[in-house]
């Protein structure tokens, strides 16, 4: 069953949507939570959310799924966007699953891709014993040296804020992360992490993959031959998909 869903942060109604399997009587299920990446949304690059949503849900798994403030459909200018914000709207969604009727408080993973992945890990160094397993797809470790380029190299407008390919990118989002180590902290998460990670990625190079992989305690690392960073051949989203359903469902 799918069923759409907003919740309240700061203000900003975060619109979502929630894959759950059928109720059994007095039995709770699974639940992985997916945040998506830079400039994306709850559906992501060619739906891969809702296609890896719908698979995990085939498997007896709940899955939740919802936009940031700024993007996709919930409230907010993107302009207005930080890390942080995201950091604050991911803990929501955190809560917000730990209360949904039929899930197990106890067996709640997160998936995150690209700067998605990277909130991922920090809600995971948060809350260590919350999440039962971490899946990292493309995790963008070098958020902080993407935001300096985009204002080095793209219009500036009036107010400071940066032309980004028609959506206006706030100089906040600059300011919050240009003094953020991304990687400090994470190996406070000692449970299960699966990072995957194309070895053509063009946007985030596969080293700020594995190092993430080789912080943590439980990390394992896997290289998708050829694939860049939005995995856009069948043969890389079918391995990308089988990868993470199998250590989901493990």
């Amino acid at each position: 069953m799918e069923k759409s869903e907003q919740i309240e942060v700061k203000g900003k109604t975060l619109r979502g949507m929630i894959h759950r399997p059928a109720l059994q009587k007095e039995k709770r299920f699974p639940a992985v939570i997916l945040f998506h990446g830079f400039t994306g949304s709850k559906i992501d690059d060619k739906f891969m959310f809702v296609r890896l949503a719908r698979k995990l849900n085939a498997n007896g798994m709940a899955c939740i799924r919802f936009d940031f403030s700024g993007s996709g459909e919930s409230d907010g200018e993107f302009s207005e966007m930080t890390f942080s914000r995201e950091v604050e709207e991911a803990e929501a969604i955190l809560d917000f699953t730990r209360n949904l009727d039929g899930v197990d408080p106890e067996k709640i993973s997160v998936l995150g891709f690209s700067m998605g992945g990277a909130i991922a890990a920090q809600i995971a160094r948060k809350f260590p014993e919350e999440i039962r397993k971490l899946c990292l797809w493309s995790p963008a470790g070098n958020m902080n040296r993407k935001a300096e380029e985009y204002f080095q190299t793209l219009e500036i407008l009036p107010n400071g804020n940066a032309d980004l390919d028609g959506i206006e990118l706030g100089r906040k989002f600059l300011d919050d992360l240009k003094s953020r180590n991304l990687y400090k902290g994470v190996e406070l998460y000692k449970h299960p992490v699966l990072v995957i990670h194309g070895t053509n990625d063009e946007a985030v190079p596969i080293a700020f993959g594995e190092k993430y992989a080789r912080l943590y305690e439980k990390g394992s690392f896997h290289a998708v031959e050829g694939a860049d960073h939005t995995y856009s051949k069948l043969k890389w989203r079918d391995q990308l998909f089988h990868l993470t359903s199998q250590f989901f469902a493990e």
